[in-house]
């Protein structure tokens, strides 16, 4: 076996290892997932594991990142989507997103915050994968307003994290998309101030 294709071997178990975990640890919980679940779904032993990933805690990073990736893409392509929005419509939009993903059934809340409340002040690694998860969303969001001209764009954006990220948790407690409207509608309000 060459070294590109051991490569390609290696790199394909990790993502598999990833996206595994990820579901494991969405639908079960962080500290409720051990390592061996991790395994025997997998097929590959312990020993790969920690060959790729130092820790469970590596492992939770890195299904953070995987989160990361894959949300802000959703996100911002959602987003993207209705090109006859101004661009401060297009920022909350995000609601509708959220509103959708409830609407949908899909109640285990945001996967990087889940971590991070599962984990708060215990492992700061994994606090900084949520942190660095919602700084990039709340850039997008100040992007969006910067664009329609928005005074105070960087403080308003934060408002909206912070009502997006109180609908994530309110709608996930009551298991429908409410909240999120109502949240919507409070960010429309400081918008329009």
């Amino acid at each position: 076996m060459n070294k590109e294709t051991d490569s390609a071997s290696k790199s394909l178990k990790r993502d598999e290892m990833v996206k595994y975990a990820y579901d494991l640890f969405y639908k079960n919980g962080f500290h409720a997932t051990g390592v061996d679940t991790v395994i025997e779904g997998t097929g590959i032993s312990k020993r790969t594991l920690y060959k790729h990933f130092a820790s469970k805690e590596g492992l939770i990073i890195a299904t953070i990142d995987y989160y990361h990736q894959t949300m802000y893409k959703a996100i911002s392509d959602y987003l993207e989507k209705d090109i006859s929005k101004s661009p401060v419509d297009k920022a909350l939009r995000i609601f509708d997103f959220l509103a959708e993903l409830v609407d949908a059934g899909k109640l285990y809340g945001c996967f990087a915050m889940n971590a991070k409340t599962e984990y708060a002040s215990k492992a700061k690694e994994i606090e900084a994968a949520y942190d660095a998860y919602v700084a990039a969303i709340q850039q997008l969001i100040e992007f969006y307003l910067e664009n329609g001209n928005t005074a105070n764009s960087k403080s308003l954006a934060m408002q909206i994290i912070i009502l997006f990220e109180g609908a994530i948790i309110r709608s996930k407690g009551i298991g429908n998309s409410q909240p999120v409207k109502l949240a919507k509608r409070a960010a429309e309000i400081i918008c329009n101030q």
